[in-house]
């Protein structure tokens, strides 16, 4: 199994817990394609740097290949948007400080920004942080939500965005539009993709 193909079945596990709140923003804000108005894109939670950190974090943890990247999709504004409508004041808090000490660690271990990092050094990273937070977690698997890796929150609404996308939805996994034909109990076929959430 290839990493992308990891990160889908783990996306689709989450996705089945996703509130109506947050459905109702990821449909709003995922309904336009990419082009030139994308790169007029102005943040309305995060600060302009952080936006465009968010991006790049987006982009590394689902690059494009022969599938969508996460800046095609524009899992960044997805990302943004959400944070501003759906998160309490204190999980904002949280968020934004805890991306704000991410760039930071990556400054102090690398000796560069985020965003003047190679692929492959933002990569190396947030490999990193992700090995670091999948410990922490081992370790206390009852952690409060407060005290829990801030890396771990921002990958899953990177995944719940990309995963919940109209562009996702319709041209990586399988699609069948509403209303269509209940199937509890289809058969599976080799090969066959995983179905839109």
């Amino acid at each position: 199994m290839d990493r992308r193909e990891a990160i889908k079945r783990a996306a689709l596990l989450s996705g089945y817990a996703i509130s109506a709140t947050a459905l109702s923003s990821v449909w709003q804000s995922c309904q336009r394609d990419a082009g030139p108005e994308a790169e007029a894109w102005e943040p309305v939670f995060f600060s302009p740097e952080q936006g465009t950190a968010v991006a790049e974090i987006s982009e590394t943890i689902l690059p494009a290949t022969d599938t969508p990247g996460a800046k095609e999709v524009r899992v960044h504004e997805f990302v943004d948007q959400f944070a501003k409508d759906c998160l309490t004041a204190e999980e904002q808090t949280q968020l934004r400080e805890g991306l704000q000490q991410l760039l930071a660690d990556c400054q102090s271990e690398t000796g560069k920004a985020f965003i003047d990092s190679s692929a492959e050094e933002r990569l190396a990273f947030l490999n990193k942080q992700d090995a670091d937070a999948r410990r922490i977690l081992e370790v206390n698997p009852m952690l409060p939500e407060e005290e829990r890796p801030v890396f771990m929150k921002l990958k899953w609404l990177v995944l719940m965005g990309y995963f919940t996308s109209e562009k996702v939805g319709k041209e990586v996994t399988a699609f069948l539009p509403v209303p269509g034909k209940y199937e509890p109990c289809a058969p599976y076929e080799e090969g066959q993709p995983a179905w839109t959430i």
